[in-house]
Parts: C-alpha cells; structure tokens; sequence
C-alpha cells in the first residue's frame, strides 16, 4: 500500500516537475524523447484560439508515397517511427528525418510535401494540440 502510494506522489510530481525520476525499483520507466518550442524553421511555437483538441495520427507512406503540398494551420510533433522521409519546403532546403527523429511543423512552415524516400514503408507518427474543427491539414490550391 505504501510502495504504491509512492508510486502515485512520484508520478504526480513527474507530471508537475517532469526532471523528477521515478524510483529505481518502479516497474514504471518515463523517458522524455524530445522536447521543443520551436518548428524546423525556428518559428516559436502558438496554439489557436478556441476549444482545446488532441489528436494522434500514424502516417504510412508505402514506397514512392508523397502527401502533397500542404500546409499546417496548427504546430504538429511528428516523430518517424521506421523508414526515411523528405520535407520539400516550398523556397527552402529539403530536410532529411530517419526513424527516431523528431521534429515540428507549424502555421509559418512554408507549403511542402513530405514523402518516402526510400523502398521501404515509412512510418511518422504526428501529435497535434489545436482547436476543435481546425484541421491538421491544408491542400494547397491548384
């Protein structure tokens, strides 16, 4: 009863404080993956105004696989779960995510595209805190 009291006081303050480690001998292991406040283009981070909204979503891109140009109304967290994926910014440098890496797009993010850039499926998933109704993403015109 007590360990897991324990337990329950060291998760809620990880949550307040979350440098706060959980005791050696939880069963329980938090590790922090990324942390940022900015997009791959250095524009800080804002949210939108309105009802608050979480959503998570899992991207697939079979070999060849390209979203087409498109951008964010809202800051997206992706992170590349397997394969290799290509942002083509529309006026910038391409930029090159392997799995394990994390990055973040926003309402400022230049119009691109994202594609696979290898045989192999790709795999990135994106987590996204915007308002209800707005969506995660915009076709570009034409």
């Amino acid at each position: 009863m007590i360990k897991n009291l324990f337990i329950a006081i060291a998760f809620a303050l990880m949550l307040i404080n979350p440098s706060i480690s959980i005791a050696a001998e939880s069963p329980v292991d938090v590790q922090e993956i990324f942390v940022g406040s900015e997009t791959m283009d250095g524009d800080s981070l804002k949210y939108p105004k309105g009802k608050a909204e979480i959503r998570l979503q899992r991207v697939e891109l079979a070999e060849g696989g390209v979203v087409p140009l498109h951008s964010h109304p809202i800051p997206l967290l992706g992170n590349v779960e397997q394969g290799t994926i290509v942002v083509k910014r529309q006026g910038m440098e391409d930029l090159t995510y392997t799995a394990g890496d994390t990055f973040i797009v926003g309402p400022k993010t230049p119009k691109h595209t994202m594609g696979n850039a290898k045989t192999d499926n790709a795999v990135v998933w994106f987590a996204a805190i915007g308002a209800k109704d707005v969506p995660i993403l915009i076709p570009a015109e034409g």
